[in-house]
């Protein structure tokens, strides 16, 4: 018999059909509007049904290579708009299948339709006998079993996917106050009080206050800054690191409770340590590494590898599951992965559910009915609720936003009855001091700013608001402000201006971008990313001249960074010999020396351009250096110890000075630390918190 013709411009899965030639999709006969990019990739994936297609084979498919855009998003985009059409969604796909940052698949049976096709029904054979009396009592038995089987399973599936009432915050008490509540922020609770890292005067300390509000207290460590961990299952201990370093992994100690000597565990150069709940193993992260150990740090073994640097570590409470944050330097995204307790079936939490992730601080609730995390969106950190499945007869549930301002919240942590939700919330706001050779006084009239350059004239003045981070510029006294960047699109942060007073580097990262370099003119015209395809640009400055700019291009901690300059004629980057592992450099007025510090922020050091050697100038902690006008000193400040302050180091013999101490000043903690700089004639200016993040435990209806 003659096989039927097929058409190969048609293709068909389920009710759908392409036709390739026309580029229309139709669902049962009814075209469906689906525009060019969407299409395209549809085209694609069918050529290959059952295979991945990687992102970047679809790239090169969708964008030719000259094509500027911003790829990720706007592949992104197009799969999110396919979706919509074929009614298909991420988390429980039936067509589109996404395989976590390697590409999709198409899993749906695909066929051709023939030009010529029949109707003919399957028939037993006439000789294939009849059932016995026996079999046929047998078969009635089955079938009823299988009926009533059947009647359980449909009462329990509608047991299953009966809506239930979401869940919803039904009012808040604000447990702390007067700015003790440190922005780097941590927390935990044994019941009865709260434990949480504290601002003392510059210092990260560890304070606790009850469960009912309060006062906050002080509890002593070894350390002078310390990084709070996790409590242990029955209330007895809390697990407490050092802050040495900026990307440095560190020991871990046990601290006793309510009180009792801490002492080191064998666990170190680790982070994000846990309890499991039965209280009988340590889980922590190196890296990409996850490892469990014994309650004493000791016997360390690694039981899983993931493929990105890993933040935070949580484990169920029936200790079956694992979930950690991971992060992506290159786009700034970190989102939720999921994996079973022996390290397998490694897979994201929450797919797709976002086209930029920026999601932390996950906890479950103590019946591990819901995960509460922190989504960043809109320029907001809120609070979500994400239910566990019940059932594989249910749908896979999707997260539940439980705060929308006018404050932000992060950090949730359930109560131990689960009736409350512990939190950090506030909205940021700065002040401007400048130090008048005697105190620290308001300046720039009461703008809340941070970040602040000055022009070359001293006429004008760059900065940027809080808590927006919105680059602006303005007149020496705040007037004629014109706008530089859009919110809406970009963290901005560190803006320089160009010797000539007609151009502003800065860097700013964006939902889909870490910290990248860019340029804008004065009048707020003509922004553009200053190194095209760079994972990263930190802390861009000019050249005496204008003509070049110098910066720390690639990740800040890893292999890949390195302090460069960027010719602005030719576009060439050229790395600065010996400039690993350095950031924010500075270069110096007269063009002979370029200063930057230790991705540490345990060193000054100096490049002699002459003799193109690198000299330490201060051991201590450093924060932002800034250059005289005359070129003779090098001002910073001394970070995150116990007495904080103004120094000024001189390049000629190296002789360190002590300006201003910075003991009583609350400063603001923002996305790159503890901000401080020269205004005219080399005054010192630094940024106080005015209204610092403080706990709040908010009712709530699961």
């Amino acid at each position: 018999m003659e096989r039927p013709a097929v058409n190969p411009n048609t293709v068909q899965f389920g009710l759908f059909e392409v036709d390739l030639q026309t580029r229309e999709l139709r669902k049962s006969g009814v075209k469906i509007k689906l525009h060019e990019q969407p299409f395209q990739v549809l085209t694609v994936l069918l050529e290959r049904p059952g295979e991945i297609v990687t992102r970047e084979e679809l790239q090169a498919r969708l964008w030719p290579a000259d094509t500027f855009v911003d790829f990720d998003l706007s592949l992104n985009s197009a799969v999110k708009k396919l979706r919509q059409a074929l009614g298909d969604e991420s988390d429980n796909p039936r067509f589109v299948e996404t395989l976590y940052r390697r590409g999709y698949r198409f899993i749906a049976p695909v066929s051709s339709p023939t030009t010529d096709s029949g109707n003919g029904a399957g028939l037993l054979p006439a000789d294939s006998g009849r059932y016995s009396e026996t079999e046929a009592r047998s078969k009635t038995r089955l079938a009823f079993i299988g009926a009533g089987c059947l009647a359980v399973l449909l009462v329990a599936l509608a047991f299953d996917v009966t809506p239930k009432s979401s869940p919803r915050i039904t009012g808040f008490t604000q447990l702390t106050s007067g700015g003790k509540v440190h922005q780097v922020g941590a927390l935990e609770t044994d019941g009865r009080r709260l434990y949480f890292q504290a601002a003392d005067k510059d210092r990260i300390a560890l304070a606790e206050v009850s469960v009912s509000g309060g006062d906050s207290a002080l509890i002593a460590t070894p350390f002078p800054n310390t990084i709070l961990g996790d409590i242990a299952p029955d209330g007895s201990s809390i697990l407490i690191s050092s802050f040495e370093a900026t990307f440095q992994e560190s020991p871990v100690w046990l601290l006793p409770l309510p009180a009792g000597s801490p002492r080191p565990l064998s666990m170190r150069d680790v982070h994000s340590p846990v309890w499991t709940p039965d209280g009988r193993r340590l889980l922590f992260a190196n890296g990409s590494d996850l490892y469990e150990a014994n309650p004493d740090g000791s016997d360390a073994r690694k039981f899983a590898t993931l493929g990105a640097r890993i933040g935070e570590v949580r484990a169920s409470p029936d200790g079956r599951k694992i979930r950690v944050t991971v992060g992506d330097m290159k786009t700034g995204f970190s989102e939720f992965w999921e994996l079973n307790r022996d390290g397998g079936q490694a897979h994201p939490l929450l797919p797709n559910w976002s086209d930029s992730p920026h999601q932390c601080c996950g906890r479950w609730t103590p019946d591990g009915k819901y995960f509460l995390f922190t989504s960043f969106s809109e320029g907001r950190d809120s609070l979500w609720a994400l239910p566990e499945r019940r059932s594989l007869m249910q749908p896979k549930p999707k997260p539940v936003q439980l705060t929308n301002g006018p404050l932000d919240f992060w950090l949730p942590v359930p109560s131990k009855d689960g009736k409350r939700i512990f939190a950090m919330g506030g909205l940021p706001r700065s002040e401007v001091l400048q130090y008048d050779g005697r105190s620290f006084i308001p300046y720039l009239g009461g703008v809340s700013a941070a970040d602040l350059s000055f022009s070359a004239d001293g006429k004008r003045l760059a900065y940027v608001s809080v808590p927006e981070q919105t680059l602006w510029s303005s007149k020496i006294d705040g007037s004629d402000r014109i706008q530089l960047s859009d919110p809406n699109a970009m963290e901005a942060a560190l803006p320089r201006w160009s010797p000539d007073g007609r151009q502003i580097v800065f860097m700013a990262r964006t939902l889909n971008t870490d910290w990248r370099a860019y340029l804008v003119g004065a009048n707020g015209r003509g922004l553009r990313e200053l190194i095209s395809g760079a994972t990263a640009g930190f802390d861009p400055g000019w050249s005496p001249d204008g003509k070049s700019i110098v910066l720390a291009v690639g990740d800040l901690g890893a292999t890949s960074n390195k302090i460069s300059i960027l010719d602005l004629e030719t576009q060439k980057v050229s790395p600065v010999p010996g400039g690993e592992n350095l950031f924010s450099p500075r270069w110096s007025p007269e063009g002979r020396y370029i200063a930057a510090i230790t991705t540490d922020s345990q060193a000054l050091m100096l490049f002699d351009r002459t003799s193109q050697q690198w000299t330490e100038l201060v051991r201590m902690g450093i924060g932002f250096p800034s250059w005289s006008h005359d070129g003779q000193y090098l001002y910073f400040d001394s970070i995150l110890t116990e007495d904080p302050a103004f120094l000024r180091v001189r390049i000629s013999d190296h002789r360190l000075e002590r300006m201003a101490s910075l003991k009583v000043i609350h400063r603001l903690w923002g996305p790159n630390g503890e901000w401080s700089g020269l205004g005219p004639g080399d005054s010192l200016l630094v940024t106080r918190n005015i209204s610092s993040p403080e706990i709040y435990a908010l009712d709530w209806q699961p």
